[in-house]
């Protein structure tokens, strides 16, 4: 009775919330333009911090640029954003427009969450040549456009010069000098582990939550491997290329060139005592605050045969809305059209934008440190589309970090990954 009444409760609250967060510019009725001419649009993104302060600052200038729509932002934190998404449509009072990771948009639309843009981006004239193949594949299920793709947001590789020239591997552009494959990777990390005092990190980062779990994607996914089969039925991670991206993970601790136990490893290369540090492009903006600090921030290094990072994409959904009108799915794929064409000022975040003319413009190649990873969105490896995607990637991700604890080993921890997922997707 008392887990009824809680629930009711949430529930209540989050319907209230939802009902308040229409701040009255909503038309719910899903009408179009109405008598004023202008064609109101409720937009929410789980942003914070420097994203929200840039999100804001390109709205009010497709605001100002844009005589018949208008568009009304309300940022909803990130731990609830999914459940108040899916609260939001089931009790159609969704917004017109939302950002949805690309990983999630198999789940959203599996659930009936989101529709698909295909006719209103094809009345918007919107042009998916324009757009980077590799991000807007991350976006389409079936052949369908789910999501106008505004980033990729993937896993980079940040140096501090001032120990790398006390290791003496820097090279003499003033780069970090590193050898080929993994064992060049493991040797470079080796010389700062020798050449710096006893209290530099080689490499730190974060030993828990998604953290081992994107540098594990990354080494895997530089072997060509697959997380799951063709069908999208079974994992298929539990062979020689996964034990082997886990042994090396594993090995680098074991040789403390990446310390177990790592709670914060943002907070440690912030400090200026770690070598290397492993974390999304959004630390970039985090980092060039810190003016003690001299970083570089570049892809991860090949450590096996192809070229590939962890990485995900904010995107632009519509949620499912009865009775929304043409008109408004017209004018949500077009205010996110133009915000992608626009996000220059988005890569201030540390994100890369969709669209190479964007990452080309002079705008975002003044942006220091951005230009010099932007590479990536050509060989960013997202996971596979998938409904259950998030369960399989939370229960991937305990697993190793019950292995980066040091409380299993490389075999049984992939064991019991594999038995996770396949447990998930049998369900």
């Amino acid at each position: 009775m008392k887990s009824v009444t809680v629930f009711t409760l949430i529930l209540v609250s989050t319907l209230l919330i939802v009902s308040g967060c229409s701040n009255g510019n909503e038309d719910s009725s899903g009408g179009g333009s109405g008598e004023s001419g202008v064609t109101e649009l409720s937009f929410w993104a789980p942003f914070s911090g420097g994203d929200a302060d840039f999100m804001k600052s390109m709205i009010s200038d497709f605001n100002e640029e844009n005589d018949d729509v208008e568009v009304d932002y309300l940022t909803v934190t990130d731990d609830e954003y999914y459940t108040k998404f899916r609260t939001s449509v089931t009790s159609n009072q969704a917004p017109d427009v939302a950002i949805a990771h690309a990983s999630r948009i198999a789940e959203l639309q599996s659930a009936n969450l989101i529709e698909s843009i295909d006719g209103p981006a094809e009345e918007a004239g919107v042009d998916w040549d324009t757009y980077n193949e590799n991000i807007v594949n991350s976006t389409m299920i079936d052949g369908a456009h789910y999501g106008v793709p505004l980033d990729t947001h993937a896993l980079i590789m940040f140096a501090n010069k001032t120990i790398l020239d006390e290791a003496g591997v820097l090279n003499e552009e003033g780069m970090p000098e590193v050898g080929e494959g993994a064992e060049g990777f493991k040797d470079f990390l080796t010389q700062i582990q020798e050449n710096t005092g006893e209290d530099v990190f080689p490499l730190s980062a974060t030993s828990s939550g998604y953290s081992p779990l994107r540098i594990w994607w990354t080494l895997y996914s530089q072997m060509g491997g697959e997380l799951l089969n063709e069908e999208g039925t079974k994992a298929a991670f539990n062979n020689e290329k996964g034990l082997e991206a886990l042994s090396y993970m594993g090995d680098l601790m074991d040789e403390e060139l990446w310390p177990k136990n790592i709670q914060d490893g943002g907070e440690i290369f912030q400090a200026g005592n770690a070598g290397i540090h492993i974390n999304g492009v959004w630390m970039t903006g985090v980092l060039e605050q810190n003016d003690d600090l001299d970083f570089v921030a570049l892809p991860i290094p090949n450590m096996y045969e192809e070229k590939a990072t962890w990485g995900d994409s904010h995107s632009f959904v519509l949620p499912t809305k009865q009775d929304q009108s043409d008109e408004k799915r017209e004018a949500a794929i077009m205010f996110s059209d133009w915000i992608a064409e626009n996000a220059a000022t988005w890569g201030k975040a540390g994100h890369v934008p969709s669209k190479p003319s964007v990452v080309e413009s002079e705008e975002f190649q003044e942006l220091e440190y951005r230009k010099d990873y932007a590479e990536l969105t050509d060989y960013v490896s997202f996971t596979p589309s998938n409904e259950n995607i998030t369960a399989i990637n939370d229960a991937i991700a305990d697993q190793l970090s019950t292995f980066t604890s040091g409380q299993t080993n490389e075999e049984e921890t992939l064991e019991m990954m594999e038995q996770e997922v396949n447990n998930i997707l049998s369900e």
